[in-house]
């Protein structure tokens, strides 16, 4: 007897087509040369087999991008991305009209207001290159390159998915696939903030993934606990420039972790050398006096 051919289904994980590029779990684009208004961008990408502005759909994709553009060296220019609230004044939206992602760590965060600060007349959405490529509002009609994404996406394989938790103690609640405690009830320097966290069988929080800053962010504000201050676990007090969590692994630089100020943080050398989580500065890393009465974060040790 002769079986017919079993033809199984064949799975190309992370491809591209020719002119794209495999970032994070998108294929894009990168037009460096050309710029364009808003509206041409995207239709020069619609032109490329149905692509599209690409579209922030998480933190960690907003990571690998931020980190691609510095690891080739495109960092002269800003950049379109899909999002405009040309519509709707302060509602945000991608071209297929879904949400488009706000607050920290997107958008631009200074110590007085964080972006999209524009008027009316500033609709879209760029990677703004002055601001270390956070998102920005500006001009519909002003030219900038464009970043396409790949009309139909690769299959891909999830390989950073947070370690389950299953119950988190009393005082802590589950955050990230973490152990999180808030200890809203006392404000301590630095040194006390640790030994408080070692009193409940922890120290003080390690936020190395950009997906944990953003769930943070979101818990603060349904908690209603976005005027509080809160100590993290980080620190360059013993080699000045050097930022490392208390269990000596280094800390994340640049963006989308730390804020602005003047210019991007940490700017206080040696007079600042303790990571905070401050309200007045939309709650990304900042660098601080360890004397300061904060909060603090603590994270549950294993």
């Amino acid at each position: 007897m002769i079986f017919p051919l079993l033809l199984l289904p064949v799975v190309v994980w992370g491809y591209c087509d020719p002119e794209f590029t495999l970032v994070g779990e998108k294929c894009l684009y990168f037009e460096t040369h050309y710029k364009m208004t808003f509206e041409e961008a995207g239709e020069y990408c619609n032109e490329m087999r149905g692509a599209s502005l690409v579209a922030i759909d998480s933190a960690t994709q907003f990571k690998s991008l931020v980190d691609y553009i510095y690891a080739e060296g495109i960092t002269s220019n800003s950049y379109w991305v899909d999002g405009n609230d040309k519509e709707t004044e302060g509602v945000w939206l991608t071209s297929s009209s879904k949400e488009f992602p706000m607050g920290t760590p997107f958008w631009t965060g200074y110590l007085t207001f964080q972006e999209p600060h524009g008027k009316p007349s500033e609709n879209c959405a760029q990677l703004y290159s002055s601001a270390k490529f956070y998102i920005n509002d500006v001009m519909c009609n002003r030219t900038y390159p464009f970043i396409c994404e790949q009309a139909e996406l690769p299959p891909m394989k999830i390989t950073n998915e947070a370690p389950e938790v299953n119950s988190c103690p009393m005082h802590y609640v589950e955050i990230g696939g973490k152990c999180l405690s808030f200890l809203t009830y006392e404000e301590t320097t630095w040194d006390e903030a640790r030994l408080r966290c070692r009193e409940k069988d922890g120290d003080l929080a390690i936020v190395n993934d950009i997906e944990l800053l953003r769930e943070i962010n979101l818990y603060l504000k349904v908690q209603e606990l976005t005027d509080h201050n809160f100590w993290l676990g980080a620190s360059d007090a013993a080699v000045e420039g050097q930022w490392l969590w208390t269990d000596g692994s280094p800390v994340p630089m640049g963006t989308p972790f730390w804020g602005f100020n003047v210019g991007q943080e940490p700017d206080g050398a040696a007079e600042e050398n303790y990571m905070a989580l401050l309200s007045e500065g939309y709650f990304y890393f900042r660098d601080v006096s360890g004397s300061l009465a904060l909060h603090p974060l603590c994270q549950l040790t294993e």
